[in-house]
């Protein structure tokens, strides 16, 4: 127990090994990972986790649903709402909140509504 003081010193001190990210300023986002994809469906699905959530809990949801994501890897997805509209924004504002510091750049976009695809989305990256 006396060491405590010791190591939480020294560790102090150390500094923090994961805090030298990318800084971003309030003109420029962080530098992040665009994803590509024109595959339309399912296959739009950027990543692993989010495929992955959809095939296994999405489907499955009740109607008022909806799916957002943003080229950046974010998304989300929110179910049993009182209405589509509901649905919808709750997907967005969850999508955004993972996808902080980006949204300005890489924003969310709902890609499907109730189980139907968006025809608006446009999965591949960003235009500069």
């Amino acid at each position: 127990m006396k060491w405590l003081p010791v190591i939480f010193a020294a560790a102090f001190v150390s500094g923090c090994g994961a805090c030298n990210q990318v800084k971003e300023s309030a003109d420029q986002p962080a530098q992040v990972q665009q994803y590509s994809n024109n595959a339309k469906g399912i296959h739009s699905l950027i990543t692993k986790q989010a495929r992955s959530s959809f095939k296994k809990k999405y489907k499955k949801a009740t109607k008022h649903k909806a799916f957002a994501q943003s080229v950046s890897g974010a998304w989300s997805w929110k179910s049993s709402r009182t209405s589509v509209e509901h649905a919808k924004t709750s997907a967005l504002v969850g999508c955004q909140k993972n996808n902080k510091g980006n949204e300005k750049a890489y924003p969310c976009e709902l890609i499907n509504v109730n189980g139907k695809w968006t025809e608006a989305y446009k999965p591949q990256a960003a235009q500069q």
